[in-house]
């Protein structure tokens, strides 16, 4: 019994092997999605220097950077997740001062040494 499935199972194993990738059911929405993301971004390119206090602790600059461009991030999230819960709203949520954060440290040019000056992000284009 155990040698009639053995082929079986490998034949099942290889098949998964071949699955290809994953296709869009509405491309157009991905591009939507994807011009609303640059929208949040700079959204949050425009208000970090002015919520940047260059204190240690980026965090809270990086929740009020966040908070300010809340009504794009929401957009965002419900084109991606029309049906978001409060675990999606939290994802959205940290996902965005996370790209606060990363902004903000650019502006500081941190990570640059060699430059020496601020950095200056500049907008994704759409």
């Amino acid at each position: 019994m155990r040698a009639a499935l053995a082929p079986t199972m490998l034949a099942l194993l290889m098949g998964a092997c071949t699955i290809s990738p994953p296709v869009f059911e509405k491309p157009p929405l991905v591009a939507k999605i994807d011009r609303q993301r640059i929208e949040r971004d700079n959204c949050m390119l425009a208000k970090a220097p002015q919520f940047d206090d260059h204190s240690a602790d980026v965090r809270p600059i990086a929740r009020r950077v966040a908070a300010a461009c809340w009504d794009e991030t929401e957009k965002l999230m419900t084109m991606t997740v029309p049906y978001a819960d409060d675990r999606a709203r939290l994802g959205f949520q940290q996902e965005a001062e996370r790209r606060a954060a990363d902004i903000v440290l650019t502006f500081r040019g941190v990570g640059n040494p060699a430059d020496g000056r601020p950095g200056t992000p500049t907008p994704l284009s759409k």
